[in-house]
């Protein structure tokens, strides 16, 4: 029954998205799932960054607990290691991007012109 709200409740947040697109187009669905994603991107890698700090703090401060101490290095470790393929994953799309010779536009990536 709990995932049913929580199904529910993440619906609440999509649906207003998704009213705004151009009504019925796949250029416009896929315009609207851009920018959800562009959206969400940043949130993710400030929590990474989050999870390392988290980890870094907690090392510093568990200075005689060892257990502690191995607790903040698996998060600083985890952390950075998120970090890390995100912004390697940010690399390869700009990359493609700059080969492929595809530009950024209102509605997302657009074919280049001949």
């Amino acid at each position: 029954m709990k995932n049913i709200y929580k199904i529910l409740a993440a619906g609440a947040f999509v649906v207003p998205v998704l009213a705004g697109a151009q009504a019925g187009t796949i250029p416009g669905l896929l315009a609207t799932f851009t920018s959800l994603i562009n959206a969400v991107i940043p949130v993710i890698i400030a929590l990474a960054g989050l999870v390392f700090l988290w980890g870094v703090f907690k090392f510093i401060t568990a200075a005689g607990d060892e257990k502690a101490r191995d607790a903040g290095r698996q998060y600083i470790i985890w952390g950075l290691v998120g970090l890390v393929i995100m912004f390697a994953f940010w690399g390869l799309v700009r990359i493609l991007i700059t080969t492929f010779g595809l530009q950024t536009g209102p509605s997302g990536l657009t074919p280049p012109t001949l």
